[in-house]
């Protein structure tokens, strides 16, 4: 299998082509005052599954680089940290590149510290509308010394080389793009710029350091509005790799803002879904070095696809590494049917980048040390009885079994999976079943008892005999709207609706009208949406926020915004609020401007808040010891149930 060969990458050989590619995960890694540990022991989970190479989180050299949650490099307080960190991968084999960056015209100035204003090429404005400094000659090279001075302390502590980071619509991307760089001095000559910094960092690590380049394969900004475009960011590729100063090229896409939840796809997104412009870019370059193909590769055959098609030299698998850090050693030890997929979820790592990430269905993601704490072998053996098979009960059967415990796991329905089920309807995110399909293959190895169709009751729990017991009932949705009603128009819950359920009997949703009355702005009523929309209702959706999916994160925002909206044809009413249902006519208020509607719908679904199944919780306490997890402590979502059930597994 090529994807476990190594290859020479300058100076270094990688021991696979697997890498793990620069992504915001626990910043706080940066910070002066912090020791670091946290991101250490998660990229050092990487390491020990096996990645090739993990090039770290972008870092800012310059004071006048930073965003809220960011900090600037600091040599004194880095330098140990490099030593640290680099010691604990090397351990395991892999190679560590820090990658290097500039924010130039991005973010607002009042969140640097002491207000240093913002710097780039030609006094850009921002798309936050800030009015940036136009440097002057000394001040670029200014920030040219910041880059070599990172690069030296990265280099001369452990680090294996640096990554010069040209994508993402930051500073050195700016410097060859029309939008950012107009300049009529020699900075503003072709790729004058890169190629300077480039031979600066060079002669600063020297040659038996590796360098590499990061450039987007596409920007997503037309010509007419300042861009560069695909054809001509390979021939940027060419002509930088064409320096013989880099070792490796490395790509992404966009120009930072929104672009990055089209580089960083959701499972809206195709697997693959670039590769086609990482063929274009290693034709570019000719092969004259290495390029890393990137662009939601989940799985090792696509990984071993993409290599074996000549597509790129090495595959960034870094969500992949996130959903399952031990990706790499299951495939070498024929284990590969075991590796957990990535979801393309993103609500737990890209949609939280800059709070510290997680992962929609591996809670260890972050918590790597703790999890050692909590690992320890169990003092005795316990008879475990797991109520509800969703994402808490499922989770909490699985690790409390693989720690050793008899498990017995009872579930009121036909199927396992509970609530999270109901995505089925809602297009693309049914690839979020693969996450509660991979713990129904680990419960099938394991000695876990699962009873179906079972109802759990005081009797059940009294003949059972259970020695501690995990209650993960889930939660329900209702059909309760905050609003008087006469009737003549059905309310369905969301579960319903979502099912296409009325009174427990199937309907046709095709050509049905429905208002949502969106009171959440998450993920579970948006997809609810979605699946009504798919089916062919025509539907209206009105939400007292000013915008709908306030909740939602950056990437499923731009989902529903540029493509599923648009493309369902789905009618917003914001800053809007149902005041009654009478007559069978809704009537509708706007909040701002004190418009009123009325109008007919064929039915309305009440986007409210779940309500836990907890009745039992008392009751069974008297009985054994009793965890409660997911949503029947409080409804919120199935990322954290895969979460709390884990914890409650690892606790007993």
């Amino acid at each position: 299998m090529k994807l476990l060969t190594p290859i020479q990458i300058g100076p270094i050989e990688v021991k696979n082509r697997v890498v793990s590619t620069a992504h915001a995960a626990f910043l706080e890694f940066f910070n002066p005052i912090s020791s670091g540990e946290r991101y250490m022991a998660y990229q050092e989970r990487r390491a020990q599954g096996g990645a090739g190479m993990i090039i770290f989180t972008a870092m800012h050299v310059h004071e006048s680089s930073q965003i809220p949650y960011h900090f600037v490099f600091d040599a004194e307080t880095m330098a140990p940290k490099f030593r640290q960190i680099s010691a604990r991968l090397h351990k395991h084999g892999a190679k560590c590149i820090s990658q290097l960056f500039h924010f130039g015209a991005q973010a607002k100035s009042d969140q640097h510290d002491d207000y240093h204003p913002l710097w780039s090429f030609s006094g850009t404005t921002t798309l936050e509308g800030e009015v940036t400094h136009k440097m002057t000659s000394d001040e670029i090279e200014e920030v040219i010394d910041a880059f070599c001075l990172a690069a030296k302390v990265a280099t001369e502590n452990g680090m294996d080389g640096v990554e010069l980071h040209g994508t993402h619509g930051y500073l050195i991307q700016q410097s060859f793009s029309p939008f950012a760089n107009q300049r009529d001095d020699k900075w503003g000559e072709d790729l004058y710029f890169v190629k300077t910094l480039a031979a600066r960092v060079r002669d600063t690590i020297g040659r038996d350091k590796v360098m590499g380049f990061r450039i987007s394969a596409d920007d997503f900004i037309r010509p007419e509005d300042g861009g560069v475009g695909h054809a001509r960011l390979c021939h940027i590729a060419s002509q930088v790799i064409g320096t013989g100063l880099f070792d490796y090229l490395n790509h992404s896409e966009g120009a930072g803002g929104s672009h990055y939840a089209r580089a960083i796809g959701s499972f809206r997104h195709k697997f693959g879904e670039y590769l086609p412009l990482t063929r274009n870019l290693r034709e570019a370059i000719g092969g004259a070095v290495p390029l890393i193909g990137v662009s939601k590769i989940p799985t090792p055959d696509l990984a071993e696809q993409a290599l074996q098609a000549g597509d790129c030299d090495m595959v960034g698998m870094t969500r992949a590494q996130i959903a399952d850090p031990d990706l790499v050693n299951k495939v070498a030890g024929g284990q590969a049917h075991r590796v957990r997929t990535c979801t393309g979820s993103n609500q737990g790592c890209f949609d939280r980048a800059s709070f510290g990430i997680t992962c929609f269905q591996n809670p260890e993601v972050g918590e790597e040390n703790r999890f050692k704490k909590l690992d320890v072998p169990i003092a005795q053996t316990k008879r475990v009885l797991v109520i509800g098979g969703g994402p808490a009960g499922m989770k909490a059967a699985e690790i409390a079994s693989k720690r050793g415990h008899m498990v017995t796991l009872a579930e009121a329905g036909s199927r396992l999976g509970g609530r999270l089920n109901l995505v089925e309807t809602a297009g693309d995110s049914k690839n979020l079943l693969s996450a509660v399909a991979w713990i129904e293959e680990e419960l099938a190895g394991l000695d876990v008892r699962i009873l179906m169709q079972t109802v759990v009751d005081e009797d059940f729990v009294r003949q059972f005999k259970p020695d501690a017991i995990i209650l993960a009932a889930g939660a329900y949705t209702t059909d309760e709207l905050p609003v008087p009603t006469d009737g003549s128009i059905q309310v369905l819950s969301s579960d319903d609706a979502a099912a296409g359920l009325f009174e427990g009997t199937k309907f046709e949703l095709k050509g049905t009208t429905a208002l949502m009355v969106d009171l959440r702005g998450n993920y579970e009523t948006a997809l609810v949406l979605e699946s009504l929309a798919r089916r062919g209702a025509k539907v209206t959706v009105a939400m007292p926020a000013p915008v709908f999916g306030h909740n939602l994160g950056a990437s499923h925002a731009d989902d529903f915004s540029r493509v599923v909206i648009p493309e369902l044809g789905i009618r917003q009413l914001p800053s809007t609020s149902l005041t009654k249902i009478s007559q069978g006519r809704v009537h509708l208020k706007n909040h701002v401007s004190g418009e009123e509607l009325e109008e007919f719908f064929d039915f309305v679904v009440a986007g409210t808040p779940p309500k836990p199944k907890d009745g039992l919780c008392e009751a069974l306490s008297k009985y054994a010891p009793t965890k409660v997890v997911g949503d029947a402590v409080a409804p919120r979502s199935a990322m954290l149930a895969f979460r709390e059930g884990d914890r409650a597994g690892r606790t007993i």
